[in-house]
């Protein structure tokens, strides 16, 4: 009887390379429809239908691990971590890194960055080769949805008509009382209300006429000082 041959454990790069040599174009299986036409991709599902069964004949175990999950509006990328492991020699290993977005309005988004990542790893690490160039699966507006702004009406309606209340003929009368006091003449009275950007005094708001007296005051010490 002759002797048992030995069998010869592969590391993991030549197992990949013997993937490698066993495949090395795979077509493109998936129509994207677009307004104004559409284009061909190789989808998740052909990938793993082709390359399955020849990481099993090579002995190749691929373990994904996640490495951060980002959410932007209805788009959400997922950056994984692909540990590409010998079955006789787990130490025997190294690691992908690979990034897919998955736009979604439900819970599907990281499912459909994962494929793409998963997808776009094995293609670029075994070097297949898909016809056309690689284009972006989804071509969906991925802007953050815009929040209502919450606007309490009451508040407004409160500014609005405290603006809008003017002074009336009492707060007239307090004014001119003090211009008396302060040694005003009628024109510092007009020309501090033009000042503020009002050609009356009836238009002053009332919730502005403490402001108004304060300017009355500033005023009369202008005077005053020019005066002396």
């Amino acid at each position: 009887m002759g002797e048992k041959k030995e069998k010869v454990l592969l590391n993991i790069h030549q197992r990949v390379n013997a993937v490698m040599a066993d495949v090395n174009y795979i077509k493109k299986d998936k129509k994207i429809e677009m307004r104004g036409g559409g284009y061909s991709v190789t989808g998740h599902d052909a990938v793993t239908k082709l390359v399955h069964p020849l990481l099993v004949k090579h002995g190749i175990n691929i373990i994904p691990s996640t490495i951060e999950i980002t959410q932007e509006g209805n788009r959400t990328r997922i950056d994984l971590e692909f540990r590409w492991v010998n079955i006789d020699n787990p130490e025997d290993n190294f690691i992908t890194e690979a990034s897919g977005y998955g736009i979604d309005q439900q819970d599907k988004g990281i499912g459909k960055g994962w494929s793409v990542a998963q997808r776009y790893t094995v293609l670029k690490t075994l070097h297949l080769e898909t016809g056309d160039k690689d284009i972006e699966e989804d071509d969906i507006d991925h802007a953050a949805e815009e929040v209502p702004v919450q606007v309490d009406t009451k508040v407004i309606d409160d500014f609005i008509d405290e603006v809008e209340v003017r002074i009336d003929d009492a707060d007239q009368r307090s004014l001119m009382k003090l211009m008396e006091t302060l040694n005003l003449q009628v024109s510092d009275v007009i020309e501090t209300v033009r000042e503020k950007g009002y050609e009356h005094s009836s238009e002053i708001p009332k919730g502005r006429l403490e402001e108004f007296k304060e300017a009355l005051s500033a005023k009369a010490k202008v005077v005053t000082s020019a005066a002396s």
